[in-house]
């Protein structure tokens, strides 16, 4: 059977790990929940857009289609 705390006591890590480590803590990553934020303030920035060309089209009397 294998000895947890022996073969613990074994361990040395990768000094390329350490590195790789260190060069992901340096970098600013962006991860998926920033990118699902980032996608959902543009469709709402889009959605701002349309809403605010759609008000300016009533107040001078036009509809969406230019008429």
């Amino acid at each position: 059977m294998i000895d947890f705390d022996e073969e613990v006591s074994k361990f040395q890590p990768s000094m390329e790990i350490d590195r790789v480590e260190d060069t992901i803590a340096e970098e600013k990553l962006r991860d998926i929940s920033d990118i699902v934020i980032s996608l959902a303030r543009n469709m709402q920035e889009m959605q701002d857009a349309q809403i605010a060309e759609k008000l300016r089209n009533l107040q001078t009397g036009y509809d969406e289609y230019g008429r």
